[in-house]
């Protein structure tokens, strides 16, 4: 199982968040379930992209800021773990297959420039064969336009990847990554990964996300 958290969840304004988020987790292993969790940069990462770009420094200079402080707030998470969870955490691909093996929980955040760890989450997922990720962020699914900004706006229950595609406005420079960029919508594509997008400022909606009882189903096809 594939847990992806946005960083407006996990990071250093939200310590009970990330002491539910523990408490789920653990919830889920005693069900048997193997685990890795991937954790985004959200606000903090923004922020220090920002200040890279105004210094003048690259995309991709500015990226690894972002992913170093996706890194941090995955530390919170890894730690609240203890011995159930696998470190360091892992920075690249081989060390996450090597941290799979381990058998405990794998946290890990951001491993490349130009991937949002939505990207992460998909590449991860491919690399060791799972086909749902459950993608916890701070609205109830998908919806036909920006709900914070619509009240009326529709959400969907189910949609493809494709469907997806043409109701987001997407952003790919460092740290203006929306809900999935390049790289995850083409990993979801080729290798028939469902993803669940549902509020997760409550932890306990991980088990129902499991169930595809709430947010939105975004199917491959």
């Amino acid at each position: 199982m594939l847990i992806k958290i946005s960083g407006k969840i996990i990071n250093p304004d939200n310590p009970e968040l990330i002491k539910g988020y523990a408490g789920v987790i653990r919830e889920l292993m005693s069900r048997g379930y193997s685990i890795v969790v991937v954790v985004g940069g959200g606000t903090y990462a923004r922020r220090y992209v920002e200040c890279a770009r105004i210094m003048g420094l690259t995309e991709a200079k500015a990226d690894m800021i972002g992913i170093e402080i996706s890194r941090v707030n995955a530390l919170l998470l890894a730690y609240m773990l203890g011995d159930d969870v696998y470190t360091p955490i892992p920075r690249s691909v081989e060390e996450v297959e090597k941290a799979w093996s381990s058998g405990k929980v794998v946290v890990l955040g951001g491993l490349q420039p130009g991937q949002s760890t939505a990207g992460t989450a998909a590449v991860v997922a491919e690399l060791l064969g799972i086909r749902l990720i459950l993608y916890a962020t701070d609205v109830d699914g998908i919806y036909d336009r920006d709900p914070k900004r619509f009240p009326e706006a529709k959400k969907f229950d189910r949609i493809t990847i494709d469907e997806l595609v043409k109701v987001m406005s997407q952003r790919y420079e460092a740290g203006g990554y929306e809900l999935l960029d390049p790289v995850a919508i083409g990993i979801i594509k080729r290798s028939g990964i469902e993803i669940v997008v549902f509020n997760g400022f409550k932890p306990e909606n991980v088990i129902k996300a499991l169930d595809k009882s709430i947010g939105t189903v975004i199917v491959p096809g």
